[in-house]
């Protein structure tokens, strides 16, 4: 745990804050801590498992009691010089009013008498705040072991089993175990161990499939398998070398951030629908080597006051729990739709906004953010400015060059690109296609060769395809015109 947190959370224990949260998973590293900030004061525990314990060895002081009834208890002893523990708080306090009018009346009674010296700790993996007791409450979210501690657990543990680990290796699983806990990463060292009897970089699959557990108990990210490459998107010439410098420096980054450079936030790729923008985020992950993992917003919205808030913010602790990875926010326009309108809608978008907008402001944690847009005037402006994304790119349709390297990319990913197809020709008849539109026509004239015994595909078919196809931009003739205008008054960069 960093110094700094430690000497935070101990100024306040010394300032006598009465009841200070401490948001975590390790619980035996909150017990350390406590520990040590006790300074030889009494501790008293009570955890849902077990009720009034001894802090130390955890074993029931009485029978099992609710908070409630523990509170009770507490509020009638001498306790001058304790340090009280609320294990398990979220479940304790939830729901239970009598727990939290008497944990109130508690901290009342402690900060009417300022030589009582007694602290209250709240230990927890959620964070429950009781509107009764917000004002008493200081809230501390305990880090994972960041980066540093994880490289002196590594070579710890090179130490016990007595092999060997190269600076440049320790370096690059110190940066995939970022996210885990203590716990989860001695495990899988050991499972690293055993299984090769050495602790070696041929081991990250073994730390993508931890990961990947941590995501699916989420429920609130999606994991994506991704087969895409970035050869698989025609056109994009722009876009696509820029992606391909992030690669380089993210493949690199222990020494990329020594030479000073800033870490990848991400990208906006805003344009017409079914030009590749959704390709382009799957064929991200698979050119960086990143798992990719998808945020539905539609899924953080909860029913209860709070809850989607609560979701965003589980949601990138997940995302930064398995860093480093590719996030992929699809459609997030909509997602921050009616912001200033009025009315509880606007609020819970505005509150999901601003914890968005902080977030990738401030993120240290190697998650580069692709963000997909149709309408982005529908965003507000300050998504859009420096500092947010690295760059924000604009996809068009596809230009006539463009469209010869689409179709050449989906013959050839069929097996049906022979010399009897003139790429060019059907370039010039698909003048205002989408990719996608583009590729429903091979489909399809693929599909009819079979079905009429044809052994090849030839142009005739294709271009009787293309005759009876209506593209996007007929079909959403209004729609498309609308987002052309719009993208027009914006300056960004195209991507092709």
């Amino acid at each position: 745990m960093p110094n700094s947190l430690t000497e935070t959370i101990r100024a306040h224990v010394e300032s006598h804050y009465p009841l200070l949260y401490l948001l975590t998973h390790a619980e035996n590293e909150a017990d350390a801590l406590i520990r040590d900030l006790a300074d030889g004061r009494k501790i008293l525990e009570w955890n849902m498992a077990r009720g009034m314990v001894d802090f130390a060895t955890k074993r029931p002081l009485i029978a099992w009691c609710d908070l409630a009834t523990a509170l009770d208890n507490l509020l009638d002893q001498d306790l001058e010089h304790h340090v009280i523990v609320i294990r398990d708080a979220h479940l304790g306090l939830r729901d239970q009013p009598l727990a939290i009018a008497r944990l109130k009346l508690l901290v009342n009674r402690i900060l009417a008498d300022d030589d009582s010296a007694v602290t209250l700790f709240l230990i927890s993996s959620q964070v429950l705040l009781p509107p009764e007791l917000e004002k008493f409450i200081t809230l501390f979210e305990l880090p994972l072991p960041d980066e540093t501690v994880i490289s002196e657990e590594l070579d710890s543990y090179t130490t016990a089993y007595d092999t060997k680990l190269d600076a440049t290796s320790r370096s690059k699983l110190a940066l995939a175990l970022q996210g885990l806990t203590r716990y989860e990463i001695g495990q899988l060292i050991n499972r690293s161990y055993q299984r090769s009897g050495k602790i070696s970089l041929d081991d990250l699959d073994l730390v993508l499939t931890e990961k990947a557990q941590i995501i699916k108990k989420s429920g609130i990210l999606e994991m994506l398998t991704v087969r895409e490459k970035l050869e698989d998107i025609g056109g994009l010439g722009k876009l696509k070398p820029w992606l391909q410098q992030k690669s380089l420096v993210l493949s690199n980054w222990p020494e990329a951030r020594a030479f000073g450079v800033e870490p990848p936030k991400g990208v906006m790729i805003v344009g017409m629908p079914g030009c590749g923008k959704s390709l382009t985020a799957k064929a991200t992950a698979a050119l960086f080597n990143l798992p990719l993992l998808k945020l539905d917003m539609g899924s953080l919205m909860g029913k209860y006051v709070g809850e989607s808030e609560g979701n965003m913010r589980r949601a990138i602790q997940v995302a930064e729990a398995v860093s480093p990875c590719v996030l992929w926010v699809d459609e997030v326009e909509k997602a921050f739709v009616g912001i200033g309108s009025g009315g509880e809608g606007s609020e819970v978008a505005t509150r999901l906004f601003g914890y968005f907008l902080t977030w990738m402001q401030d993120k240290t944690k190697q998650v580069f953010v692709i963000a997909t847009a149709n309408d982005i005037s529908a965003l507000p402006p300050e998504l859009l400015r420096k500092g947010r994304f690295d760059e924000i790119f604009y996809v068009d349709f596809p230009t006539e060059t463009e469209r010869v390297e689409i179709f050449r990319v989906h013959l050839e990913r069929r097996n049906r690109l022979s010399a009897q197809i003139q790429l060019e020709e059907l370039a010039q008849k698909t003048q205002g296609y989408s990719g996608a539109d583009i590729e429903a026509v091979v489909k399809e004239a693929i599909e009819k060769a079979f079905v009429q015994n044809c052994a090849t595909l030839d142009n005739a078919r294709l271009l009787r395809v293309i005759n009876n196809t209506h593209p996007l931009r007929e079909v959403m003739k209004k729609k498309v015109q609308e987002y052309a205008d719009r993208f027009a008054e914006m300056k960004i960069k195209p991507a092709s």
